[in-house]
């Protein structure tokens, strides 16, 4: 009879062993699912932290390349801006250079100039006004003609030379007032506004006479009352010899632009005074 209670005892022994390690055994699967979830989670959350991280990074390398072309583009326009600036500036004081006796081309100025005919050139920025001026001239039937344009400070010294010569060789002047006649006639190598590339001397066709006659020529008076719609400007007057120190030249045209060409025509000065008087402010 005592045996079996001792059975019984080792049964439940054995049972609650057998359920212990059960236990256990779901107790240790499950510490190891959750413990590799956990370290999977973690996994995911650090590989997530570091996309982000390189996202973040990324974003802001793209963002310093976006500024650094930002201000790469704004830097060139300010620098283009400034050029052109400057470019304009260059432009404006040289067609409005004042040359004449007491006026020298500054020694570094190299005139832009281009063929505009048979051994004649002009100021690529007035060529085409120039041409335009012509042509609007012939349109009306007349016949001018551009005699001299551009010349190069050889021609020019040739041109006085010559011009002393004669004066000398006539009996008008002597060795020593040469000099200051012929400068009264011809400007002076260096002084004249020919050598800029905007004066042209224009006559008609029929008269190529360069004396005071040309202006009663109906091409030349259909010149000087329209030369300022064209940007141009008779540059020596009648009787303003002592404002511009060259005789009356009915027959030199000067490109200062339509603006100043049209500002000289109104007011009915010359070209000093609107230096003198109106360039400045």
């Amino acid at each position: 009879m005592k045996d079996k209670p001792e059975k019984t005892i080792k049964k439940s022994v054995l049972l609650g062993l057998l359920i212990f390690f059960i236990l256990a055994l779901f107790l240790g699967v499950f510490i190891f699912f959750v413990v590799r979830n956990n370290v999977e989670l973690t996994d995911s959350l650090q590989q997530t932290d570091m996309e982000l991280t390189l996202k973040s990074f990324a974003y802001d390398e793209r963002e310093k390349r976006e500024m650094a072309l930002e201000t790469a583009a704004e830097d060139e326009y300010e620098q283009r801006l400034s050029l052109t600036n400057a470019m304009l500036k260059k432009d404006k004081s040289e067609v409005l250079m004042l040359v004449n006796p007491w006026n020298s081309i500054a020694e570094d100025y190299e005139a832009r100039v281009i063929p505009i005919g048979d051994d004649l050139f002009f100021d690529e920025r007035a060529a085409g006004a120039l041409e335009a001026f012509l042509e609007a001239c012939k349109a009306e039937g007349w016949a001018p003609c551009p005699l001299s344009t551009y010349r190069t400070q050889e021609y020019q010294e040739g041109l006085f030379k010559d011009k002393m010569e004669r004066l000398i060789a006539g009996g008008e002047a002597t060795t020593e007032t040469a000099f200051d006649l012929a400068a009264q006639e011809v400007a002076v190598p260096g002084t004249s506004e020919h050598q800029t590339g905007f004066a042209a001397d224009i006559v008609d066709e029929y008269y190529p006479e360069l004396d005071y006659t040309q202006a009663y020529s109906s091409t030349q008076q259909w010149m000087m009352e329209h030369c300022y719609e064209y940007g141009f400007i008779l540059r020596f007057p009648d009787g303003e010899q002592d404002i511009t120190g060259i005789i009356y030249e009915p027959w030199h045209y000067r490109y200062v632009g339509k603006t100043v060409a049209k500002e000289i025509q109104e007011k009915g000065i010359t070209f000093e005074e609107y230096c003198e008087k109106y360039l400045k402010e």
